[in-house]
């Protein structure tokens, strides 16, 4: 996450500079100062040790994303879509920073490696009732998001400019799923009526955004909704508590954090070329621009599961990992990908073939800052499948050392009381 993190961060510095040029008052704009700001956040999101400052800098990313929404926004709806960000997250957060307070009281630390090497799992919530693990992931689902809590994504991203929009689906919907993959290695607890609820909901709820993504008329809230199906299949690699699910998670966390800002990336850029981001104005633009068709079929393939590409990989083991939690859910995620296949063909073929409209005016060509992130994107996507050892087994190296570490602590303090015996 942390290295995604520093790549997204250079792809949004290269492919922003519209945003950057911006002169406010004499001065250069501080929109690169926010955009350093949100991923220096999430980078100490990423490698915190403690859940106190865990769910600080969680909380903490909003604010400079909050700014960059409200002040390079394009349009006057900014300050609602800002507000319902800030409301949905901060509501859903409040519970769960007084459920971490009363861990921290409960076992004196808030230290994750202190905590489950002395306790194995933090057990101390299983006399609770299941409502109160229910607001423990609340927070978390909502920065995901999955369906139910998702109104406030397409607003935001809509509302946001080229580097907010970036920063949105690049690095903070990430921060959900990691926040979750780190709780629940804590907290480990088995609440089937919610969990069932919460997998229905989500697994469901990605299909019907991936149906809607036929119905929209925008371009950037067409992707904006492409990314509730994809947060649903991590939330189930999640629930599934398998070493390959969580594997095939950070595997989707990582393709969709440089695939996704790419392809706002397009849209923004188309909007500089045709002043518009209608589905029906945009059309016929493999004969006018030639090279902005191929990075957005590029992407378009990856989007939707391309083999060899990293998202391909990620839904093969997302997919596969949870049947382990129900047969059931194989039909649906089979549809999923069916409908996530239509929507990414009907954005290509809708934008690219097709007659050129008399209304659309092409100002200019696609520029090489563009065609340099695109390329830096689609190479890391494409050809990192010979590197899958790094998502596969650096999770369960993890987990080896932690258990090896609790085990020789174990021998020793038993060494301990069986000398002073």
């Amino acid at each position: 996450m942390v290295g995604m993190s520093f790549l997204v961060l250079v792809v949004s510095l290269l492919c922003c500079k519209k945003d950057f040029n911006v002169v406010a008052g004499g001065l250069k704009s501080g929109a690169e100062a926010s955009v350093v700001m949100v991923i220096g956040v999430c980078v100490f999101f990423f490698m915190s040790h403690s859940w106190m400052f865990f769910f600080f800098f969680f909380e903490l990313a909003l604010i400079p994303t909050l700014w960059l929404i409200l002040t390079w926004g394009y349009q006057p709806e900014r300050l609602q879509a800002g507000m319902f960000m800030m409301m949905y997250t901060s509501c859903a957060s409040m519970p769960l920073m007084i459920i971490l307070l009363w861990m921290v009281s409960s076992v004196g630390s808030d230290k994750f490696l202190l905590v489950k090497l002395l306790g194995g799992s933090f057990t101390l919530l299983g006399s609770v009732n299941s409502f109160c693990w229910f607001f423990l992931v609340l927070g978390f689902l909502v920065k995901l998001p999955v369906y139910l809590f998702h109104s406030w994504l397409p607003k935001a991203h809509v509302e946001a400019p080229l580097s907010g929009s970036m920063l949105l689906a690049g690095v903070l919907l990430k921060l959900g799923g990691f926040g979750l993959c780190r709780v629940l290695w804590l907290v480990e607890i088995n609440v089937s009526p919610f969990v069932s609820f919460i997998l229905v909901s989500s697994v469901w709820g990605g299909l019907l955004c991936s149906c809607f993504c036929f119905c929209q008329g925008d371009l950037k809230a067409l992707v904006a909704y492409s990314s509730v199906g994809h947060m649903s299949l991590c939330l189930c690699g999640v629930f599934s508590f398998f070493s390959c699910g969580w594997s095939g998670v950070k595997i989707m966390m990582f393709c969709h954090g440089l695939c996704s800002p790419m392809l706002f990336c397009l849209v923004a850029v188309l909007y500089e070329l045709s002043h518009s981001r209608s589905v029906g104005l945009n059309k016929g633009l493999l004969t006018v621009i030639p090279s902005f068709a191929f990075f957005w079929c590029c992407f378009c393939m990856v989007n939707m599961g391309f083999p060899v590409s990293l998202n391909f990989i990620s839904e093969v083991v997302l997919i596969s990992s949870s049947k382990g939690i129900s047969f059931y859910l194989l039909p649906v995620f089979g549809l999923m990908s069916f409908v996530t296949g239509g929507y990414c063909f009907y954005m290509y073929g809708a934008v690219s073939h097709g007659s050129l409209s008399s209304d659309l005016v092409i100002s200019n060509c696609l520029s090489e800052r563009h065609m340099y992130g695109g390329v830096f994107c689609l190479v890391i996507l494409m050809l990192s499948f010979p590197g899958l050892d790094f998502f596969f087994y650096v999770f369960n190296f993890s987990l080896m050392v932690h258990s090896s570490v609790q085990m020789s602590f174990s021998l020793n303090i038993s060494t301990s009381l069986w000398n002073k015996g």
